[in-house]
């Protein structure tokens, strides 16, 4: 009876992640500008008879609604807000909200408690080049892509030839460090004009300018379009 009553009184997943939204941009209040918002939910949290695609929609759609109406009430600038969610496949439950596109906040500000915490613990990370140079994988010149977001400070990746990244580094795989990224996550593709793209089906999918592509499926990258691996998102900028 003690746990079923409990059970009501525990807040819900959306409430979760509201006092997540509030906690984060509370946190950047002193910058009069919102930060763009990013949602990590297990997906065994989905509700159940949900299609994940279209909860995670929805979902994002409510908090970048509500996250306006607080900004606004609380007097923080919302240009250029922005809320994604993203689904990852873990081993535990776990829901946090994370503020990108800012710098970090003032040192000493309070740390940004998880709206609903038990993530898993952090990979160690990959080895890292000396800071401003990129990391090569094949040969001389190549594809650049510099990093957009990241939990692993990463320096650019630098793409000639073929290439498979993955979790960590192994044989034939190029390891980036992300915990959330599959063993043998994506391969890239340099052949002197085009960079390309494939998924090799990895278990939380690899992303083109946000859109999942399929398993196996190979697409051409352009100048200017970012690349979402695991946790980590890439912005192909330029060829040399």
């Amino acid at each position: 009876m003690l746990n079923a009553f409990r059970k009501i009184l525990r807040p819900t997943l959306r409430q979760q992640l509201e006092a997540g939204v509030r906690e984060a941009l509370r946190r950047y209040a002193d910058r009069r500008t919102a930060p763009d918002l990013r949602v990590y939910v297990s997906t065994d949290l989905v509700p159940e008879g949900m299609q994940s695609a279209m909860w995670a929609r929805d979902e994002a759609d409510h908090l970048r609604r509500f996250a306006a109406q607080w900004a606004e009430d609380n007097g923080i600038r919302r240009a250029g807000l922005r809320v994604e969610t993203i689904l990852l496949d873990t081993k535990r439950e776990f829901a946090f909200v994370k503020p990108v596109g800012l710098d970090a906040p003032p040192e000493g500000a309070p740390a940004q408690p998880m709206a609903a915490a038990s993530a898993a613990p952090v990979a160690p990370a990959a080895p890292m080049a000396p800071a401003g140079t990129a990391v090569h994988a094949g040969g001389g010149g190549g594809a650049l892509l510099e990093v957009v977001s990241s939990d692993v400070p990463r320096d650019p990746l630098r793409i000639s030839g073929e290439t498979v990244v993955g979790r960590k580094s192994d044989a034939g795989v190029l390891g980036l460090g992300d915990r959330y990224m599959s063993s043998k996550h994506a391969r890239l593709v340099w052949d002197g004009r085009q960079l390309r793209v494939t998924d090799l089906d990895s278990k939380n999918r690899t992303f083109v300018n946000e859109v999942p592509i399929s398993p196996h499926q190979e697409i051409t990258i352009s100048p200017g379009d970012t690349i979402r691996m695991g946790n980590t998102v890439f912005r192909y900028t330029s060829a040399a």
